[in-house]
């Protein structure tokens, strides 16, 4: 693969990402209805965790091609990692 697509595809993964990774987190607040079934909050619950974890992965892959890329694309893959590593932080310092 192109490091300068490698590069660009890096850019698009992190967007999803963090897309799938907010819509699997924010599709889990609030409460259900007492009239739905169990197996229907459960089944939604699993959802959201299978789209969390796949915007997850999506980030990983867009850090790891943002490296693979670096020599050939520094702007591009500079700002991917950026888009990977501050809201990361940002992330991780609003737990603590």
């Amino acid at each position: 693969m192109k490091q300068t697509l490698a590069a660009n595809l890096a850019l698009f993964l992190v967007f999803a990402g963090w897309l799938l990774a907010y819509y699997g987190v924010m599709s889990q607040l609030g409460d259900p209805s007492p009239s739905v079934p169990h197996a229907q909050i459960e089944a939604e619950r699993h959802f959201s965790l299978v789209v969390s974890c796949i915007g997850v992965v999506f980030i990983l892959a867009a850090f790891w091609l943002s490296g693979y890329s670096f020599s050939a694309a520094k702007v591009r893959a500079s700002a991917c990692a950026a888009l990977v590593f501050l809201p990361s932080v940002a992330v991780i310092a609003s737990l603590l």
